[in-house]
């Protein structure tokens, strides 16, 4: 659907059956479908290809910074599969999405490491509420009124990270989907009534614990006010991969 002033904005994410991002002593979330000893080679695979699909259709995506501390300095959004390159290119849309950190606190990120923070063509927006005290000189530092993504690395300051903000300014620059890739910022934009899909492989896999789940550190949504989620398509792929695409609704319960 098309919306007149923000993006189409939707996650991915692969979990365990009961929920779990990682796994206590893998806390890559890429893990989770790979990992499936008991899967076939298309069953690991499929996590992976289904985030690439993802990516490919979209103009953005958004990234925790605690996904950067996690993937160890190698985190970007890439697609590298051929015939998804190519769908990118009949979409018209540019070789690499446009890569939006958000962080209260963005002294956390490494930037001499930090791939994505170097001087190359992957187009950065870091949303914080204070600029860090080293910053590499071809990083713009502006506000969400003076966005432009001519600049390829800016920093936008907002005291208050208002994110309704920030995507209203990006579509008015052009960003019309947006892929949202942080298990916090899942539940933030549903708290914002801003999520408009989820797309959420299941491997067949049980973790339990207390390692990582999406939310786990928002509050939780009460009884009667809470998102609703609708299969818009179910698929699944031999017997230990599930892949239901969700239409995620906010209807009041009274």
């Amino acid at each position: 659907p098309k919306f007149t002033n923000r993006p189409f904005i939707f996650s991915c994410f692969a979990l365990s059956i009961d929920g779990k991002l990682n796994y206590p002593d893998l806390k890559s979330g890429f893990a989770i479908a790979k990992y499936n000893l008991t899967a076939t080679e298309d069953e690991c695979y499929a996590d992976w290809w289904i985030l690439q699909l993802a990516r490919s259709i979209s103009d953005a995506v958004i990234i925790g910074s605690n996904s950067l501390n996690i993937e160890k300095n190698d985190y970007t959004a890439q697609i590298n599969t051929s015939e998804l390159e190519q769908l990118r290119t009949e979409l018209n849309k540019p070789k690499n999405l446009l890569h939006i950190i958000i962080s209260r606190n963005c002294n956390k990120i490494d930037f001499a490491n930090e791939l994505l923070c170097q001087d190359n063509d992957i187009p950065l927006i870091i949303f914080t509420q204070q600029a860090p005290g080293l910053l590499p000189q071809y990083f713009i530092v502006s506000n969400t009124k003076e966005l432009n993504l001519a600049n390829k690395k800016q920093v936008i300051l907002d005291n208050a990270l208002d994110l309704n903000k920030l995507i209203q300014k990006l579509h008015q620059n052009g960003v019309k989907i947006i892929l949202n890739e942080s298990p916090y910022y899942h539940h933030h934009l549903q708290q914002l009534q801003l999520l408009d899909e989820a797309w959420i492989n299941s491997s067949g896999v049980y973790i339990g614990g207390n390692t990582s789940s999406l939310g786990q550190f928002n509050n939780s949504f009460a009884v009667n006010v809470h998102p609703h989620y609708t299969i818009l398509t179910l698929h699944s792929l031999g017997y230990n991969f599930v892949y239901p695409r969700y239409k995620v609704s906010y209807k009041k319960c009274v």
